[in-house]
């Protein structure tokens, strides 16, 4: 039923999409405005339909309904609902059902409801709106149909891919896909102002939709780079994977158009720059959509069987091919460049932003197909790695950067030696103080220090000019500081947002200069107990557990840490095991700080778990990369703030908003990340002994600092737990052999019952004091993670041997010999 509906929803959408096209033009050629608004009333249409069918298809995600194949193919029973959501858009059908559905409600709302600067150019804007909407549905309709049926009855589905089943899928794909519809309406809004020569307003007319496409890629982009970090478990963020580039080519020519508009709204040209920029970033949506579906250019973020790639790459043909034919046929109405006073302008620094923006999508796109390429043409593969595209983009990326600093500092020519020299001091503040700073403070490696110069005079300057706006607003007005801000940003969101999203990049700039110049990896084999000096990191290896989980199986590896000796946090990286399909995943386990993460990934074992294998990671500055993406975003989101008449809905607004914000910063920092919560750290041999008072089942209580100067043997064991029953007669007979000799023995009893415990005493004739670990506060404090566990503390109050497992009377008896300085008998 589900299948059957939906197929025919897809299908009259197809439809009704190309008859708004031909509505359309139909009116432009008639100059009727029933047909305009036909067209328009269509475009709407057409989005309801497909949103319908979205709507439809997340319903048999839900209902598990396995009649639908790629329902079948993508979930299963036992998927929470957040993860049935997110596999809507995890496989090609579904993806491209939900690009249509936003490729229409983009188009409908961009036409039906125009700017009066863009109502000239609607009626051409929504023929190209509908024609590419009717692309989109034609190849889903036709070649990828979500709503193809089964064909035989099934009760279960094979599930949800593993790399996918992440929150942050339910937010990654749409993001992009805002990104890469809403760069449709400035492609369409940009051909619209050539065919009818309206080039002087038409960026105006479609700002707003340049922004949300900007901020959409921005947003996925983040994201994305988040979930690899999180999910895949090699140590990074960004691989130059050709599908990652997919997201980044078209958000780097759509920032150039954003500065190229602004620009071209002040009349100061750049209409030329700003057509071409609309046509490559649209034809770069395209490719990325090659790329990921072609089944031609290898990615672990591709769809990895798929028949869509010549459709796709006659459509980015059709796309250059005629918007630069009709580009040329328009050269007279473009008139002719504008000429910049100089480069040391403000014309001439935005002329440079943009040249730096187009080479660095250039050099992107070269490294993205040039394998594909070079295997085609010579039959050798040649892969351009991380090492390639960090050569080439990197110095690029630090001009860009250079930019954000000197921008601000010019006005026209005729004032920016005046501007330079006010400003002086802040240069040499940010380029000169910031690196000596942070030379100060280890990082002396040449190059990082030349980047972060670079990184110091454009965040400084940047500061400094929000910081100027701030005071002389707060000077005229006699305003707090605080809210001349907040004025100064309600009034010019866009230039302070702006102001906000390049001190975001500068920040995200410290990060990626401090892990890509400051790697740190070693790969290490542990025995369970065994400690292993990473600079100022300890890790011991404590313990390995599995659990089945639903379809597959987790294996845990418990490590303790510690920071310059001091107990510091308890980690667990993971490795899951699907065996059904084949599939491992590495979950890694993180332990963030300012200075860097400490990343660990359980890379194997062996003898049941007696040994693992780790990879330690070091990313050094990276959560400067994730703080600095908040900021980019937040400042991305003030710059596209509507203005709102009702000061009711600009505090819901401002509440939701900072809400977002808060959930972001709760995902990259506030999550567990693999750290136990509530977990103490186990004490290192030499440490103190965590203090503790236990409550004997005698009902007397025992604290020990009571047993201060007195050898102490502290146990932790359970009565359900058969290795502490195999130790524990071991324990009595070193208790009646040494105590006499003023050892004191304290059992303490871990998640157990007191009938239990007693009925367990009784059974192994234990006299040694025992107690109840009531809410496992002590456990918490040895860093306890099973049983048993022994430690002997000294007569100075320090750990002198910890046992993890079942120990003999033979070892305890060597070891308090030890201790009291004699030997037994």
């Amino acid at each position: 039923m589900i299948a059957e509906v939906g197929r025919n929803l897809v299908a009259l959408s197809l439809v009704l999409s190309l008859y708004t096209g031909v509505a359309a033009l139909g009116g432009i050629r008639r100059r009727d405005d029933r047909w305009a608004q036909s067209a328009q009333r269509g475009l709407v249409a057409t989005a309801a339909l497909l949103g319908a069918a979205l709507l439809l298809l997340l319903l048999a995600f839900l209902i598990n309904d396995f009649s639908v194949r790629y329902v079948a193919q993508h979930s299963a029973t036992f998927l929470p609902v957040y993860l049935k959501i997110s596999a809507v858009w995890a496989g090609q059908e579904g993806s491209l059902l939900l690009w249509c559905a936003l490729q229409a409600l983009f188009g409908a709302l961009a036409v039906t409801r125009p700017s009066e600067k863009a109502r000239a150019l609607a009626p051409w804007a929504t023929v190209f709106l509908s024609l590419i909407t009717a692309f989109f549905v034609a190849v889903t309709a036709l070649l990828s149909n979500p709503f193809a049926p089964t064909g035989v009855a099934l009760t279960e589905g094979q599930g949800l891919n593993p790399l996918l089943r992440h929150p942050g899928m339910i937010f990654h794909p749409p993001a992009l896909y805002v990104g890469y519809v809403g760069l449709a309406v400035p492609f369409a809004f940009a051909l619209a102002a050539l065919i009818t020569r309206r080039l002087g307003d038409w960026t105006a007319a479609i700002r707003t939709w340049t922004l949300i496409a900007w901020l959409g890629l921005g947003v996925g982009l983040l994201l994305g780079m988040r979930w690899a970090y999180d999910v895949l478990g090699w140590g990074g963020y960004w691989g130059w994977d050709p599908v990652e580039n997919a997201g980044l080519l078209p958000w780097l020519t759509a920032t150039a158009l954003v500065h190229g508009a602004v620009m071209q709204e002040e009349r100061r040209g750049f209409q030329v720059w700003n057509v071409l920029l609309a046509v490559f970033s649209f034809a770069l949506v395209l490719f990325g959509t090659f790329a990921t579906r072609s089944g031609m250019i290898q990615s672990v973020h591709a769809y990895t069987q798929s028949n869509l790639g010549p459709y796709f790459l006659s459509a980015i043909a059709v796309t250059l091919v005629g918007s630069l034919g009709l580009l040329l046929s328009r050269r007279k109405a473009l008139g002719s460049p504008a000429t910049l006073e100089t480069l040391l302008s403000r014309d001439g620094m935005f002329f440079l932003t943009l040249v730096v923006l187009s080479l660095l999508a250039f050099s992107v796109f070269i490294g993205s197909v040039l394998p594909t390429i070079t295997e085609a043409l010579t039959a050798r593969r040649f892969e351009a790695g991380p090492a390639w595209f960090d050569r080439v983009t990197g110095p690029q990326f630090a001009l860009l950067v250079l930019l954000i600093g000197i921008c601000p500092l010019l006005g026209r020519a005729a004032t920016a030696l005046v501007r330079l020299r006010s400003r002086v001091v802040l240069l040499v503040a940010g380029a000169v103080g910031v690196p000596l700073l942070l030379a100060v403070a280890g990082f002396t490696e040449p190059v990082s220090l030349i980047g972060f110069a670079v990184v110091g005079l454009a965040g400084v300057v940047t500061v400094g000019e929000l910081v100027e706006g701030t005071l002389t607003r707060s000077r005229r007005t006699h305003e707090a500081p605080l809210n001349a801000f907040w004025h100064l940003i309600r009034l010019q969101r866009r230039k302070y947002g702006g102001y906000l999203v390049h001190v975001g990049v500068v920040l995200m700039a410290v990060g990626i200069i401090g892990t890509r110049l400051y790697p740190y990896e070693i790969q290490q084999t542990l025995q369970v107990g065994q400690p292993f000096e990473v600079g100022r990191y300890t890790l011991v290896y404590e313990q390995f557990r599995q659990e089945f989980v639903d379809d597959h199986t987790r294996s845990y590896a418990t490590v303790s840490v510690y920071i310059d000796g001091k107990p510091a946090s308890v980690l667990e990286p993971r490795l899951d095991d699907y065996t059904s399909i084949g599939q491992s995943l590495t979950i890694p386990a993180l332990r963030p700080m300012v200075r860097e993460d400490l990343y660990l990934i359980l890379a194997g074992w062996s003898d049941n778990g007696d040994m693992a294998t780790f990879k330690i990671v070091l990313n050094v500055l990276v959560n400067f990369l994730w703080f600095g993406g908040l900021v980019f975003l937040t400042g991305g989101a003030l710059a596209l703030w509507p203005r709102m008449q009702s000061r009711l809905w600009s505090i819901v607004a401002a509440v939701l908003g900072l809400a977002l914000l808060a959930g972001s910063a709760w995902a990259m920092w506030g999550a567990t990340h693999g750290r136990v919560e509530g977990g103490g750290v186990r004490p290192l041999v030499g440490q103190e002994a965590p203090g503790f008072r236990l409550q004997l089942i005698d009902g007397s209580s025992v604290a020990l600092a009571d047993l201060k100067g007195q050898v102490v043997l502290v146990n932790f064991w359970g009565s359900w737990c058969p290795p502490c029953q195999e130790e524990m007669p071991d324990l009595q007979a070193t208790w009646e052999e040494f105590a006499a000799r003023g050892v004191g023995f304290v059992g303490i009893a871990y998640r157990d019952e007191l009938g239990a415990v007693e009925e367990s005493l009784a059974t192994f004739g234990t006299t040694y004091p025992v107690g109840m670990d009531v809410g496992e506060r002590i456990a918490g404090l040895y860093g306890i993670t099973g049983v048993p566990e022994t430690f002997i503390v000294d007569q100075e109050g320090r750990i002198a041997h910890v046992h993890i497992g079942p120990v003999t009377a033979d070892v305890l008896r060597m070891e308090l010999d030890a201790l009291l300085g004699t030997t037994g008998d």
